[in-house]
């Protein structure tokens, strides 16, 4: 992960970020014979691992998760690689706002949401960490109007993802319908949004 990220970030002149989470799916785990409880504990050393080698040079790591003897990688990123962490469990949301340069989030009502974003600022004011750039990449599951952007920017919100389809047709509906509901979109929310 950290060689295909490094050279990613490489590649795409540091236009990339990485995406962490710990996991909610035991047969996932079972299936690959690791142990669910400690998913949480190996995330958070995952984090540092993949820092210490995105920093360049030759690194070693001797922890209760990863164990390895010097090693390099090359290339490395010239700046240093966000972390945005998923998950809106409390654990998620303190390794969000402890070890990660953001939060990504699956899917959450507006009233959710900015109960969410609260506690991340008040998790990184604990940690020191107010001051550093935080990117909040958010998913809504309830329609959000023009009104609604500066209202969601204002409670911390820097990206958001919406499904205008899903709410205006349903599951079912023609492409038609769909480029219909696209093009209004783009007429209403993205035109008024710049």
């Amino acid at each position: 992960m950290a060689k295909a990220t490094a050279t990613a970030a490489v590649l795409s002149q540091n236009r990339v970020a990485l995406g962490v989470g710990a996991g909610w799916m035991r047969e996932e785990f079972d299936a690959l014979g690791v142990d669910f409880g400690t998913r949480g504990r190996r995330t958070d050393e995952a984090i540092e691992v993949l820092r210490k080698l995105w920093a360049g040079g030759m690194v070693e790591h001797h922890g209760a998760c990863f164990d390895f003897e010097r090693l390099q990688i090359s290339p490395v990123p010239d700046a240093p690689l966000p972390i945005w962490v998923g998950g809106a469990s409390d654990a998620a949301l303190r390794r969000a706002a402890v070890l990660g340069d953001g939060w990504i989030g699956a899917g959450n009502t507006r009233a959710e949401l900015v109960k969410i974003l609260e506690r991340l600022r008040a998790l990184r004011h604990e940690a020191g960490r107010a001051d550093r750039p935080f990117e909040t990449v958010c998913a809504l599951v309830d329609p959000v109007g023009p009104g609604d952007l500066a209202a969601l920017e204002d409670a911390g919100v820097t990206s958001l993802v919406s499904y205008p389809t899903a709410f205006a047709l349903g599951p079912r509906s023609s492409l038609e319908q769909k480029r219909g509901v696209l093009e209004r979109y783009a007429e209403h929310m993205i035109a008024r949004a710049r």
